[in-house]
């Protein structure tokens, strides 16, 4: 099979809404019998698969059109970048920092990475899934004595390659924590 992109694979257009791509995924799996179930090949199923994981989600959706940009479409990507920064209600560092963290019980911490953070809340990154309006408390790997506890206010999950998925939250602290580095360093 030839290189195609995931858009070319669920046939659908690059500016398809996701009730689209639902659509066309559905029709491919069922309708076109594409489902190893339904007597279709068990590799074009996983292809099909995996362009529907990255097309549904809006985060993979633009890491991949990123990827396969064409170079008039990174210019123009580049021109919008030139374009006013996001207002925020706090500044923000982009940060890489390992961390532990637990769920409202305390019982089992898991590991992760803080990649930025504010006096109002962190961007988490981990193997382990969270939900939204879960509560969790966030410290350094080595002591519990930093602590502070936020809930998540959004969540997302990407696939950095076809074997990994990685979670990503935004967690809320309840109040502002003004020495969140030294807290979290």
């Amino acid at each position: 099979m030839k290189d195609r992109s995931y858009y070319e694979v669920l046939q659908v257009s690059k500016g398809a809404s996701p009730e689209v791509i639902a659509s066309a995924y559905r029709t491919l799996m069922t309708k076109l019998r594409k489902h190893p179930d339904l007597g279709g090949c068990c590799e074009e199923a996983i292809l099909i698969n995996q362009a529907y994981e990255t097309l549904i989600d809006p985060y993979t959706r633009a890491c991949y059109d990123a990827l396969i940009a064409t170079p008039e479409e990174v210019a123009a990507m580049e021109s919008r970048a030139d374009a006013p920064a996001e207002r925020r209600r706090a500044p923000r560092k982009e940060v890489d920092a390992a961390i532990s963290f637990c769920t409202d019980d305390g019982q089992l911490w898991h590991s992760g990475r803080v990649r930025d953070l504010s006096i109002l809340g962190v961007r988490l990154q981990s193997r382990e899934p969270v939900e939204i309006g879960q509560h969790i408390i966030i410290a350094p790997p080595d002591s519990s004595a930093y602590a502070v506890h936020g809930t998540v206010v959004w969540k997302r999950m990407f696939h950095p390659s076809h074997f990994e998925r990685i979670y990503e939250a935004g967690v809320e602290f309840s109040d502002q924590i003004s020495d969140i580095e030294n807290r979290i360093y």
